[in-house]
């Protein structure tokens, strides 16, 4: 069998992912124009400071969280299968295998002493090509991120996607405080500046703090405080925006097939 014909099957599971992508950016654009966040302005009584402020969000939509899933279980089977068909090269037999893994582990040290029952058969060409990807935490985290959520998707829904605070432009506040400087300077533009929070505030909630102006600061109707949904599973990725972080994990695997084209 040809190599192209070998990596049929491990190709249209990643256009299959890539398929689900577009699908989670069509659901959250469909979320997103429900125009889930509301935010207010109050005012601390002591120090005079505007503070907007999130008045209601709204929870983000379960199937955002299954197809999120679906993109994970899509790639993770067109490395399995990948695998599988490096087994069928270097045995020169038609199967069927069992317990056959394209390995990914917690460190390089778990990967060395568990790759070898996922891979058995494999020529060594193959297994070298496998050892140059380090597929394990410490080595290849997107590729071992992707490998821990999909488990946690086999078990449960993606219960850690949600609302996050992306990022406030503070160029009104900048530009508010350089023309009472230099108020006769008429040619200074607009300036915008978006500045990511060092919290996320995930997940949003009602009254959550998202920026505090200057004091006696009057509320700007535009200002622009910009939200994602975000992917945070402690321990394995926190607070990254969902779609974007799918996105690479999906680049990732596309780049990484043709790697293995030639020992097929």
């Amino acid at each position: 069998m040809a190599a192209v014909n070998r990596l049929e099957g491990v190709e249209a599971k990643v256009e299959r992912a890539k398929h689900h992508v577009q699908e989670l950016n069509d659901a959250l654009q469909g979320f997103f124009a429900t125009h889930p966040y509301v935010i207010g302005t109050k005012r601390n009584p002591e120090t005079r400071q505007l503070i907007y402020y999130l008045v209601s969000v709204r929870e983000v939509p379960k199937m955002i969280d299954v197809i999120g899933g679906e993109v994970l279980q899509s790639l993770r089977s067109a490395l399995d299968h990948l695998a599988y068909q490096l087994v069928l090269v270097g045995t020169g037999q038609p199967g069927p295998f069992n317990h056959v893994y394209f390995p990914i582990f917690n460190s390089a040290q778990e990967y060395e002493s568990g790759k070898t029952r996922q891979i058995q058969g494999m020529r060594q060409d193959a297994i070298d090509a496998i050892d140059a990807v380090k597929p394990y935490k410490g080595g290849n985290d997107a590729l071992w991120q992707l490998h821990r959520l999909n488990i946690v998707d086999k078990h449960r829904l993606l219960v850690t996607v949600g609302s996050g605070f992306q990022s406030v432009d503070v160029g009104p506040t900048l530009m508010r405080g350089l023309r009472a400087i230099i108020p006769d300077d008429q040619a200074m533009p607009d300036l915008a500046l978006f500045l990511r929070p060092q919290d996320n505030l995930f997940p949003l909630k009602a009254g959550d703090e998202l920026f505090i102006d200057q004091p006696d600061a009057e509320p700007n109707e535009h200002q622009q405080i910009r939200f994602a949904v975000v992917i945070s599973e402690p321990g394995v990725i926190e607070g990254e925006a969902l779609v974007e972080t799918l996105s690479q994990m999906v680049d990732l695997v596309d780049h990484l097939v043709p790697i293995f084209r030639p020992l097929l």
